[in-house]
């Protein structure tokens, strides 16, 4: 077993949802083009302001962001990123603004955007081992579908242009190449087999809109073997996922204006959201982290047991980039511990879009917003308890959510419990028992 070792911090950003067609007096001269003359044509726009809420990350913002964390953390190792560099709306934008509506002309200016962002994530990291998850956005990238079929044409493209510049050795290049050309999950092990492993899911799979369950059942099984050969090994894993478990609580309070009352609506598959928790909670010895994006909030969802084993798991929810649903963007650094594995605090950074002039800046560190670390579950269960009972962490959690912005779904003295229950209540059954008891 492994034993406390020393700090070391990795970064952590998501939901960047690059927006190509911000400009679009632009968007000809992007087709046209090879993807190198991309950063020269996108910095020529005459738009230079950074995105507003209601729209992707643009060129300024993008770039505005890499610096950033570039000069915050340019140093680590490990970089994790939990999906979605495609823009919201990708293919029809592609359409209306090249007048293009084959696949293979939208399949090939999405493998350029890819390409320019990789290129310029690689080009502030070039040393950083870059974990990607598959988003939502980027695996609707097909004309009259939901979510990419195992093999389609996004994962087989932009397979070998992450490989080659995300990864150090030819070894996590193939690993991570092969498995995600097919399904758009993986598993590497940067240190070797006696090292920390990233298990990365593509967990659009087990999403209620998908019409096919099967992909997402074998990946299910493929998930649970990669658990348990670490655990026979003694091995720590992180996870890596776009779509958190548990309740959109936007989607809960905006039913509840309709019926009055608090139902479960969960963002995965029913079925799947419990079978995740379930395989997360058996193995919550050999899983260290668990970190998600999809929700554009900087949140939360503790994975506890009710059978009185005590296992609980944490997954942390990284904040947006991009700041289509009324959010500031934001990014996080963490700290974990070397020899455990086990994370240790994250200090978020902002940059807050309804200043006249806005800058990137520190928001909160976690250990000196809510007096604990990020170490232990006993500590979890602690802020946890505190967000819900104590008034002034709860005010600080609830405008964390957001990054300090207010959203397109604001949280009022009405609904607020929702958006407190929803990280601690991760399955229907919990989430409906003990809403329909609150309300009496």
């Amino acid at each position: 077993m492994a034993s406390a070792g020393n700090a070391d911090t990795f970064l952590l950003f998501s939901d960047v949802h690059f927006d190509p067609f911000a400009d679009p007096s632009l968007v000809p001269a992007l087709a046209a083009a090879d993807v190198s003359a991309w950063k020269g044509i996108l910095a020529s726009s005459s738009r230079t302001g950074y995105a507003a809420y209601g729209s992707d990350s643009n060129y300024a913002l993008f770039e505005s962001a890499l610096d950033d964390m570039a000069a915050r953390a340019g140093d680590v190792s490990v970089i994790l990123y939990p999906g979605d560099i495609l823009g919201h709306d990708f293919p029809a934008d592609y359409a209306a603004l090249t007048g293009d509506t084959s696949q293979a002309g939208l399949d090939a200016f999405a493998q350029k955007t890819v390409q320019f962002f990789v290129s310029e994530v690689d080009s502030r990291f070039p040393n950083a081992t870059v974990l990607v998850a598959d988003g939502n956005c980027d695996t609707d990238n097909l004309l009259g579908s939901i979510g990419a079929r195992p093999g389609d044409a996004y994962l087989v493209n932009s397979a070998p242009v992450i490989a080659q510049a995300f990864f150090n050795n030819d070894a996590d290049r193939a690993a991570f190449a092969t498995s995600y050309a097919m399904g758009g999950y993986y598993a590497v092990e940067p240190d070797g087999p006696t090292g920390l492993k990233y298990v990365v899911l593509n967990d659009n799979l087990w999403i209620t809109q998908y019409d096919d369950p099967g992909p997402g059942l074998v990946e299910l099984a493929w998930f649970a073997s990669e658990l348990a050969e670490s655990a026979g090994n003694f091995q720590k894993v992180w996870v890596v996922a776009h779509i958190p478990v548990g309740a959109d609580d936007t989607m809960v309070v905006d039913g509840a204006g309709q019926t009055g009352q608090y139902t479960y609506s969960g963002m995965l598959d029913d079925g799947f959201n419990n079978a995740f928790v379930s395989l997360e909670l058996a193995y919550s010895g050999t899983i260290a982290a668990t970190f998600t994006g999809h929700t554009h909030n900087d949140d939360f969802r503790l994975l506890l047991a009710d059978d009185g084993s005590g296992a609980a798991s944490l997954m942390r929810i990284a904040p947006s980039i991009s700041p289509v649903f009324g959010n500031n963007p934001g990014y996080q650094v963490y700290t974990y511990d070397t020899g455990t594995s086990a994370l240790l605090d994250e200090t978020t950074y902002t940059l807050d879009l309804q200043s006249a002039t806005p800058t990137w800046g520190k928001e909160y560190t976690y250990s000196e917003t809510y007096g604990h670390s990020l170490a232990t579950p006993g500590e979890w269960l602690a802020v946890y308890g505190e967000i819900l009972a104590d008034p002034v962490s709860q005010a600080a959690y609830l405008d964390n959510l957001y990054q300090g912005a207010t959203a397109e779904s604001p949280i009022t003295a009405a609904n607020a419990m929702v958006f407190t229950l929803a990280p601690g209540l991760v399955t229907p059954g919990a989430f409906n028992a003990v809403t329909a008891l609150l309300a009496g």
